[in-house]
């Protein structure tokens, strides 16, 4: 009985959700890149066990301090514990290495006539050949930075998204510099969770609040470089006019459910960004729906406590632009986490698939407190799926426990 209304609740939760499709419309909402789930092909959203539960689906929370408690969940205490989950990040920086490298050499090589003015470029015959393969194609930065506070059924977060994306134009005389895109995204999350059920069904509800601010395409010829700062600084000027109209601040909901079928296996769905309208414009919610499997015999809630997941996701279902096809939307992945001293370090590995493009990671914690994580994954960068993929590398440092 409890399975079957389990499973009418997921398909009715399912069929809500696509029966608005066609009332969904607009840009893409603010969505924080957490490295654990990227560095597992982004696969979480049945997963779920930690503080990104508030950045994936916020019925997670139940999760917190279930697992791995005898007392609360016996059928559940071989799986290792999170009773407390809360981190400071200070600052994660993605750079694309191999462009960064490239863009290196070519300064290097022509580093005189760079720093000659527009008689050093007029002179040097070769630069525009060499920066030919950079001729407006965006180079993808980022920062990130952040802080996560959850416990049992509760839990609160703040994070910060910058992503920028300058550019080069070898120009028919004379080469420029530009930016296509500065985006900064700031957003304030608080979610609960309940279980029903004996603890299968788990039910989050989460508040989102988010502020965008955009600057795009902003060019600089050579012979504007004496004045950078001060075009720089009037674009901004310009935007921050803007920051007054609290309209463009973005409210929003997420909603999510997990299902645990067995010991090992569970079901999740969440939909974030419902309702909300950021700059005057409506937000695609985006829904994901998954399955994690976590092998009961390969768990160790002991001195040398293992966590080994495998997951798998279809991602933004509602969300068509791009060309997007069915198999773009699918990410799997796998992580394997293990104590390898006792109190003092612990460690992380993780591999997988994000639409087609391949993800890994490292991560884990010195002495509980200090955490590192590293992952690489990529994103559709291209006007359809598979045209051009924009490679990620991140690491990151914080404390916590």
């Amino acid at each position: 009985m409890i399975k079957k209304l389990g499973c009418s609740i997921i398909l009715a939760f399912g069929f809500i959700v696509l029966a608005g499709h066609n009332t969904f419309g607009g840009i893409r909402g603010p969505e924080h890149r957490t490295l654990r789930p990227l560095a597992m092909g982004n696969a979480f959203v049945a997963l779920v066990d930690d503080k990104d539960a508030l950045h994936y689906n916020p019925a997670g929370l139940n999760l917190m301090g279930s697992l791995g408690n005898k007392k609360r969940r016996p059928e559940m205490g071989y799986y290792p514990s999170d009773y407390v989950d809360m981190h400071m990040n200070f600052l994660g920086a993605g750079i694309p290495f191999g462009t960064a490298m490239n863009l290196l050499n070519i300064y290097q090589d022509h580093e005189t006539a760079l720093q000659g003015g527009l008689e050093g470029l007029q002179d040097d015959t070769t630069l525009v050949s060499d920066l030919v393969v950079f001729d407006r194609e965006p180079i993808l930065f980022a920062l990130l930075t952040g802080g996560e506070l959850a416990f049992h059924n509760f839990g609160m977060s703040y994070w910060g998204d910058v992503r920028v994306a300058p550019f080069l134009d070898v120009g028919v005389v004379l080469p420029q510099a530009g930016l296509e895109l500065i985006q900064v995204d700031v957003c304030g999350e608080i979610g609960i969770s309940r279980s029903f059920f004996r603890d299968r069904l788990a039910i989050g509800v989460e508040y989102r609040m988010a502020v965008r601010e955009q600057i795009k395409n902003v060019q600089i010829g050579v012979g504007d470089i004496a004045e950078i700062n001060t075009i720089i600084q009037d674009t901004i000027d310009n935007h921050a006019k803007g920051l007054t109209d609290f309209g463009r601040i973005g409210h929003g909901m997420d909603i999510g459910f997990l299902w645990q079928q067995t010991r090992s296996i569970r079901l999740g769905g969440a939909i974030q960004n419902l309702f909300m309208t950021l700059n005057h414009q409506k937000v695609t919610p985006k829904l994901t729906l998954g399955v994690a499997c976590s092998p009961r015999v390969l768990q160790n809630n002991f001195r040398w406590k293992r966590k080994i997941n495998f997951a798998l996701d279809v991602e933004d279902v509602l969300n068509d632009e791009n060309g997007y096809k069915f198999l773009s939307k699918v990410n799997m992945g796998a992580e394997w986490e293990q104590v390898l001293i006792p109190y003092i370090l612990k460690g992380r590995l993780s591999v997988g698939a994000k639409g087609g493009y391949l993800t890994a990671g490292l991560g884990g914690n010195l002495f509980t407190v200090l955490h590192y994580e590293f992952a690489t994954w990529a994103e559709e960068g291209g006007y359809y799926t598979g045209q051009k993929e924009d490679r990620y590398y991140v690491m990151n440092f914080g404390i916590g426990f």
